[in-house]
């Protein structure tokens, strides 16, 4: 499910009964349908002060900020090292961002999948297209994610070999995640997609090894990556 806003915009997730709601700064309100997960989504409230999960604002520049509305279960978004927590506070002042964490090419999850009180968590994808926000919403299963922040702990093991990125391609319905340790003209690449909620072809994993642009090894699974993975670590210390 994706929807659009014209920037500079500030809009806010919520949940309207069963279903995914967004509110912008224009005062309209847009109901999404329901996703997996949509009970840890704070309720949309709109009176005085507008409240509900997260504040996500876009403005000059390409630039995305979010701010959790001090909800209950929390937001998280990817960086190269971790799943860090968006900073939660109440009663935020929507025309001010300057504190507001910035989201480049990451989705937002909802809630903490280590608290282990769901199997299937909300994401929510922002992303800019010139002058509009579009903001891509699905879901993923707490299994997924382990495996996503088991990938990142143990490259950032390999860390001294060179550097780890992580991506995101929001505009993408199943939201394809790549994560890379790229090592001088050595390249190790994990590509999964993210969007339980969008069917795919292929299989869920692949695992690609290059060296000067040649694939070297590559491996592709709808299981867990992580024994190819290693393996591959391997070949790129030995090669």
């Amino acid at each position: 499910m994706i929807t659009s806003f014209r920037v500079p915009t500030v809009v806010v997730i919520g949940r309207v009964s069963r279903e995914l709601a967004v509110w912008s700064i224009d005062g309209t309100t847009t109901t999404l349908g329901s996703v997996n997960g949509i009970e840890l989504i704070d309720e949309l409230k709109v009176d005085r002060q507008v409240m509900g999960h997260i504040a996500i604002a876009s403005f000059g520049q390409y630039v995305i900020k979010a701010m959790d509305l001090g909800s209950r279960y929390g937001s998280y978004t990817l960086n190269e090292d971790s799943l860090i927590r968006i900073p939660s506070r109440g009663g935020v002042d929507l025309r001010k961002y300057n504190d507001w964490v910035t989201i480049r090419n990451a989705f937002i999850l909802i809630g903490d999948p280590n608290s282990g009180y769901s199997d299937y968590y909300p994401l929510i994808c922002p992303y800019r297209v010139g002058d509009t926000l579009f903001i891509n919403t699905g879901y993923t299963s707490s299994g997924s994610i382990k495996t996503v922040l088991t990938i990142l702990g143990i490259l950032r093991n390999y860390a001294n070999m060179g550097r780890v990125s992580a991506s995101c391609m929001c505009r993408i319905p199943s939201m394809p995640l790549e994560i890379a340790l790229i090592s001088g003209d050595k390249y190790l690449l994990v590509r999964t997609y993210m969007n339980d909620g969008q069917a795919t072809t292929g299989n869920k994993y692949l695992v690609l090894l290059t060296r000067s642009g040649n694939i070297t090894s590559k491996y592709s699974t709808n299981a867990d990556p992580i024994n190819a993975m290693v393996e591959m670590l391997n070949e790129m210390k030995s090669i």
